[in-house]
């Protein structure tokens, strides 16, 4: 096999299947003649529309392989002087004699006055991330390049990491009938055509184990000895390079953060980082900049993004004072994360089809056809060396109360991910990593907004991926371990004792004791429907494959597995089956099956606490009762107590007043790449967006907050376009907030702050001002609850409605409830439901302009206010 150049492209490259052709510089070419090449043009390799010289500024510049080189500098064609025909047949070139310099500049002279220069048009930059780094930021870039380089002698490195060729590791690739992942280097075989428009593939162990002539894929014969074999090596692909344009040396182009979606027309000039340093360092011009490359804050906010954010913030702070106790040390000796930004990227309405079989089996019970939910990609991002690398990530899915049960107010954690690049690497004063900390904050912060929106229950399936595999992020560090199902499930435990701990979470069970321990009632319609969980997997696998001999088979059935359970007709026996054998093949492991009361339920009619009031034991936590239980209870004993092991325990009360509705005003952000968990994994893998490297993640991270803004200016663009989006600023800091949220005054609506100005500024915090979610697709721009309970409390102290006439306010009873209790209650100071009314009587008295309001307490609060200066 001839030795190929290095700068020529190789012809067998186009044999290899979704290759990208990224050719290593050639190390005897002419560093004038590719100062300002991309690794996009195949050097050596002429275009297709070009001569086969090609003519730059007036000279042929041939490469030392015989080639030319193309450039992405404007080519001029040379202009030669007029020559007869005689002089044109003879091939003699034709020299004019010189002019002296007097003439010269007579003509110069005279030509002066009716000739322009045209100026030149600057030089477009800004295609590298290191154009927006500090000088500090690029020392560290480029330490952080060096750390670990070896110096290699005759071979082209590249400048900033001193490596030569890197190659990625081949994309995954699955074996079609074991299901199994190939072997990076490892033989697979392949149909000559593809079935169906996909490709399918046959891993090494399989085709020499199958004794068969054919393979059946996809319903059709394949011959065995007409497949194409290849090696799994040759799907690798190789890191793209680039040249910087002022000193025309390599690098490659994630060491340089090179973007090259924003220089698809070949017309930026990139300057590698040292050239960058000296600019720096020189003072001069760095050229025109677009102001492109926005950052992880810069992306909308939500109001879920910033209840996390903020409440992360403060979370930590208390950890670092906690630390700094534990360990004898100062506050400044105790680091602190620093620039985290956490942002929902994806919140979007969809629907969990259920299968047309299973809902069939439980039509009887009234079992929907669909359950709608709300889907959310939550990312979080650290700057690192003055990029914001993206290391967790969380997908949930949101079924409000508008959802049929079993799936009504309940929350999903479909999946979660990170990657082991958080900093700093300590421990916290309890002993565990910070980076465990802040990921178990953002968890139980998420649960606690839940929570507040009126969710009543929460899902938990502990499954980390096999080794090798990854959920959300592509490609994962080395040296990071991949957690068992153990390690994992005491991962989430934890989590969860620190969400009890802070009451945010009232109980956790597992799915089989809370479906399948009790006797009465046992039916998979109560059982929670999420598309991919082991349960309703196994459901649909298990109800398909009962046939109509269920009713002979449910006489096998002990008495006490029927206990409780009418046979109706078959149906009713298929169901007791299905049960029992699904809740054999969960109770192997249960454990991992979480489930989180985010709300009191009751102890008697397993229903969640809404409304009214709970009745509960002080010395038996586990006993709540709600409002209709206790009174039958009350029918039966006549006093507020119950009987535990021969004692007689009294029972106390507490109002419940949990959000009718779940309805989310939050922002709709909607975005084809965070559509799923697979199609982002997907677009990763088509891209190259690894993680596996520190390097390789500032670059992904880089290129996902790209297609993150682009997206968001394509979606506002197209808003824009058809008037739908109202221009909103900041008053402050004038930042425009129309497709994000922003605080608004009561006595000020015209008054908005941005997040920023609102969180930096004490003054405003103190002034009671509530996140407003932006006016989008004609709706109008919505408060949160606090506000709505303001309007619910003016409302109720002046409602006069009977039992005649009672009120449609949908708040009006609960505010009535919250004044009464508020007379009778003998320890306001100690009752949290009197000192949250309180705090609302606070604000309301805080912008109340009435002097004879009626509301109590309104005037004694603004007195107080007066007192202090604050009115």
């Amino acid at each position: 096999m001839p030795e190929f150049n290095k700068g020529v492209m190789r012809p067998n490259l186009n044999a290899v299947p979704n290759q990208q052709l990224s050719i290593q510089p050639d190390a005897n070419i002419d560093k004038e003649c590719y100062r300002s090449k991309r690794s996009n043009y195949h050097l050596g390799v002429p275009d297709d529309d070009t001569d086969e010289d090609v003519v730059f500024l007036g000279e042929i510049l041939p490469s030392d392989s015989g080639h030319h080189c193309p450039s992405k500098r404007q080519r001029v064609e040379a202009h030669p002087p007029p020559q007869d025909d005689e002089t044109l047949r003879s091939g003699v070139e034709v020299v004019e004699p010189m002019e002296s310099d007097e003439q010269t500049k007579r003509e110069g002279e005279a030509n002066t006055a009716d000739t322009t220069v045209p100026l030149e048009k600057p030089k477009k930059r800004d295609v590298s991330l290191v154009e927006r780094f500090t000088e500090e930021e690029i020392e560290m870039h480029l330490k952080s390049l060096h750390e670990g380089r070896v110096e290699l002698k005759n071979i082209e490195t590249c400048q900033l990491c001193g490596e030569s060729e890197l190659l990625f590791p081949a994309p995954p690739l699955y074996c079609s009938l074991c299901n199994y992942r190939i072997q990076d280097e490892s033989l697979y075989y392949i149909p000559e055509e593809t079935i169906s428009g996909a490709q399918h593939q046959i891993c090494s162990p399989c085709y020499d184990h199958c004794r068969r002539q054919k393979f059946t894929l996809s319903g059709v014969d394949i011959v065995k000895a007409n497949m194409l074999k290849l090696n799994n090596a040759n799907n690798q692909d190789t890191e793209a390079w680039v040249a910087c344009e002022s000193c025309g040396k390599w690098q490659h182009q994630i060491c340089g953060l090179y973007n090259p979606e924003k220089d698809t027309d070949k017309t930026s000039d990139y300057i590698c980082p040292y050239c960058l340093l000296e600019e720096r360092r020189s003072n001069e011009s760095v050229g025109v900049h677009d102001n492109t490359d926005l950052e992880a804050k810069d992306l909308p906010e939500t109001i879920l993004s910033h209840f996390i954010e903020r409440r992360l913030t403060k979370r930590l702070k208390e950890e670092r004072r906690q630390t700094a106790e534990a360990t004898g040390k100062s506050l400044d000796d105790v680091s602190l994360p620093d620039d985290l930004t956490l942002r929902v990227v994806f919140s979007a309405d969809k629907s969990t089809h259920i299968n047309k079989t299973f809902a069939d089996f439980l039509h009887d019970e009234h079992y929907p056809s669909e359950f709608p939910y709300r889907s959310k990609v939550i990312l979080l991002f650290q700057k690192i060396e003055g990029v914001d690398v993206c290391i967790f990530a969380l997908l949930v899915q949101e079924f409000g109360s508008e959802c049929s049960q079993p799936n009504k107010r309940s929350v999903y954690i479909s999946y979660l991910d990170s990657v082991k690049y958080f900093r700093p690497e300590r421990v916290t004063f309890s002993g565990e990593a910070l980076r465990t900390f802040v990921y178990h904050e953002i968890l139980i912060g998420y649960l606690e907004y839940c929570k507040f929106r009126g969710f009543t229950t929460g899902y938990i399936w502990s499954c980390p991926p096999q080794k090798g595999e990854d959920f959300v992020m592509y490609s994962h560090p080395k040296t990071q371990q991949t957690p068992s199902t153990k390690k994992l499930r005491e991962w989430y435990v934890s989590m969860l004792d620190k969400a009890k701990e802070q009451s945010v979470v009232t109980n956790v069970t597992n799915l089989y004791d809370r479906f399948f321990v009790p006797t009465c009632n046992i039916t998979a319609a109560r059982l929670p429907y999420f598309e991919g969980s082991f349960w309703s997997s196994s459901a649909e696998l298990l109800m398909s494959q009962e046939t109509e001999s269920g009713v002979e088979n449910v006489k096998s059935l002990s008495r006490r597995a029927l206990k409780g359970n009418k046979i109706k007709d078959s149906n009713d026996a298929k169901n007791i089956l299905l049960m029992r054998k699904l809740g054999i093949r969960i109770s192997n492991q249960k454990e991992d099956f979480i489930v989180v009361d985010l709300h009191y339920t009751c102890t008697r009619c397993s229903e969640t606490i809404l409304s009214g009031l709970r009745w509960f034991c002080k010395k038996c936590k586990d006993l709540q009762l709600c409002q209709r239980c206790h009174e039958l209870e009350e029918e039966l004993l006549g006093e507020h107590t119950h009987t535990m092991n021969g004692e007689e325990h009294s029972l106390s009360q507490a109002i419940m007043n949990i959000q009718s509705t779940t309805e989310d005003n939050d922002v709709i952000l909607g975005n084809n790449t965070f559509e799923s968990r697979q199609m982002f994994l997907s677009f990763s893998q088509k891209h190259n967006y690894r993680f596996d490297t520190l390097r390789r993640a500032k670059n992904s991270s880089m290129m996902i907050l790209h297609h993150l803004h682009t997206s968001n200016k394509l979606h506002q663009s197209q808003i824009s376009s058809g008037a739908l989006l109202q221009v909103v600023t900041c008053t402050s800091c004038q930042k425009d907030v129309s497709t994000t949220i922003y605080y608004t005054s009561l006595c000020c609506p015209s008054y908005r702050a941005c997040t920023s100005c609102y969180s930096n500024s004490k003054y405003l915090r103190l002034r009671h001002l509530f996140p407003v979610t932006p006016c989008i697709h004609g709706i109008p721009p919505r408060t949160v609850v606090t506000i709505e309970i303001l309007d619910a409390l003016l409302h109720a102290h002046a409602c006069r409605s009977t039992a005649a006439g009672p009120c449609s306010h949908p708040k009006c009873s609960v505010a009535k409830i919250l004044f009464n209790h508020t007379e009778v209650c003998e320890k306001q100071r100690a009752c949290k439901t009197c000192v949250h009314f309180a705090m609302v009587i606070r604000i309301h008295a805080y912008h109340c302009q009435d002097p004879n309001c009626s509301i109590p307490r309104c005037s004694c609060a603004k007195e107080q206010f007066a007192m202090r200066g604050l009115r």
